[in-house]
């Protein structure tokens, strides 16, 4: 079975679930950008990156249940 991915941008509100994320996810491979080349949406939303898909939500935590569904 392939690690699980997810990238985040350290300029982006994501970076406050990096704890969160490995407590539910402990095998994934969390790997922490100083900028992933999408400033607009970086400015607007939390995001991240899962196995190359972009996933956004409104705030940290709905983009963590976002994460969670996407299992």
């Amino acid at each position: 079975m392939q690690r699980m991915i997810i990238e985040v941008c350290e300029t982006n509100e994501a970076r406050q679930l990096i704890d969160q994320i490995h407590a539910v996810f402990p095998d994934v491979e969390l790997v922490i950008h100083p900028c992933l080349d999408r400033c607009n949406a970086c400015f607007l939303i939390p995001f991240a990156i899962v196995d190359g898909e972009l996933i956004e939500a409104y705030s940290p935590e709905q983009l963590l249940q976002k994460i969670k569904q996407n299992l």
